[in-house]
């Protein structure tokens, strides 16, 4: 009976149907297979005026969107603010696949342009440029620079010394230098 039930109601669409047609055509019995229905989330049961009416859930909702001002304006908001929420989500991820070839490619120019006559360049001078250049945290710089120098241990030499840097097995490396 509750499949038969819950078939009148989807059919009846977003106008719903009065409770008391469906006990007219199922009787008093269906009044329990309606409370089954409703606590698994299936119908909704409303007051339209005086007569309590019926609805799938899903038929409630659009009926709620086409006849409730305040529930059109919350559900106008809430998607916008999904579509904010996706929208940042797209450029984010796209900021995340873009960030290590930028930061490979700035890294190695810095390097370049302020390297001494032997090559070696300060960490706080690149990442002071490429921090400003990219928007990026100094942490998220020397955490990248590390990621980078790892998986390329033949294109950079590290020194120890200077005032920041990066830590390799306990010990400040403040110098670096392309090979």
């Amino acid at each position: 009976m509750n499949s038969q039930i819950l078939d009148r109601v989807v059919a009846s669409g977003i106008c719903g149907i009065k409770k008391a047609e469906l006990k007219k055509i199922y009787g008093k019995e269906c009044e329990d297979s309606l409370e089954t229905l409703a606590k698994d989330d299936k119908i909704v049961v409303d007051s339209k005026g005086i007569a309590h009416y019926v609805w799938s859930k899903e038929n409630y909702i659009s009926h709620l969107s086409e006849h409730d001002p305040k529930f059109k304006i919350i559900s106008r908001l809430v998607k916008n603010l999904e579509n904010t929420i996706n929208q940042m989500k797209v450029e984010e991820s796209a900021k995340q696949e873009q960030r290590p070839v930028d930061f490979k490619m700035h890294f190695d120019h810095a390097i370049v342009e302020l390297s001494s006559s032997l090559g070696w360049v300060p960490f706080v001078g690149i990442r002071e440029k490429i921090c400003k250049m990219l928007g990026i945290s100094q942490e998220s710089f020397y955490s990248l620079a590390l990621e980078l120098i790892e998986s390329n241990h033949g294109k950079y030499e590290i020194s120890t010394g200077g005032q920041e840097g990066i830590h390799v097995r306990g010990l400040l490396h403040g110098y670096i230098r392309r090979l």
